[in-house]
């Protein structure tokens, strides 16, 4: 190998390792954020995620907009959670997508509107958000797009279910049981949604 081409070789290596040490600090003090919000430090996990969300960076301002939908470490501000949902989902945040859903689906500091929650939610259920998946097939039950989609609906409790939600293996086999004409279960779609709404971030 001549000089050059190890030269090369040598700068590209240095080069990956950089870009890959870059990201896995933002993992990293997301992580430790999200720890100590867990165990109820809110202060100090807002003070990690402003920095990030300030930066521009959607997990964090989703996950700033938790903090200001809740009221816990920083001041309850329903406009700034929706803001910075709004901001993360269309980042392309799978939390931040789920979030603004819900409130289009509460009617929490925006107008209730099925359609927009719908589109939202659906978005992050693509993205690989469980919750939002058994919501979405929640709202496929319901025709919250305009039409029921009961096939839909059973493909997204379905995965919702591999991923481990009990609500969306329970949905199904209840659906499974009303095709055979042997379920008393009630399939109120504000019920179901409702039950199923997550109440820690990711």
């Amino acid at each position: 190998m001549k000089p050059t081409t190890s030269r090369w070789l040598f700068i590209g290596v240095i080069g990956l390792v950089i870009w890959r040490l870059i990201p896995l600090s933002t993992e990293q003090d997301l992580a430790t954020a999200n720890r100590a919000w867990r165990v109820g430090h809110f202060e100090e996990a807002t003070r990690i995620w402003q920095p990030l969300a300030d930066q521009g960076q959607p997990r964090a301002l989703a996950l700033m907009g938790w903090s200001h939908e809740v009221g816990q470490g920083s001041e309850q501000d329903l406009a700034q959670a929706v803001s910075l949902y709004r901001q993360s989902a269309q980042a392309g945040d799978a939390f931040g997508q789920y979030r603004l859903a819900e409130l289009y689906l509460r009617g929490v500091g925006v107008p209730r509107d099925l359609r927009t929650a719908f589109h939202w939610m659906e978005l992050a259920a693509h993205n690989g958000d469980v919750p939002a998946m058994l919501k979405l097939g929640v709202l496929h039950l319901m025709g919250a797009n305009g039409r029921v989609n009961v096939a839909e609906a059973k493909q997204w409790l379905y995965q919702a279910s591999q991923k481990g939600n009990k609500l969306a293996l329970r949905v199904l086999q209840e659906l499974a049981l009303a095709e055979e004409g042997r379920s008393d279960f009630d399939f109120n779609g504000q019920s179901l949604l409702e039950a199923g709404q997550a109440s820690t971030p990711s």
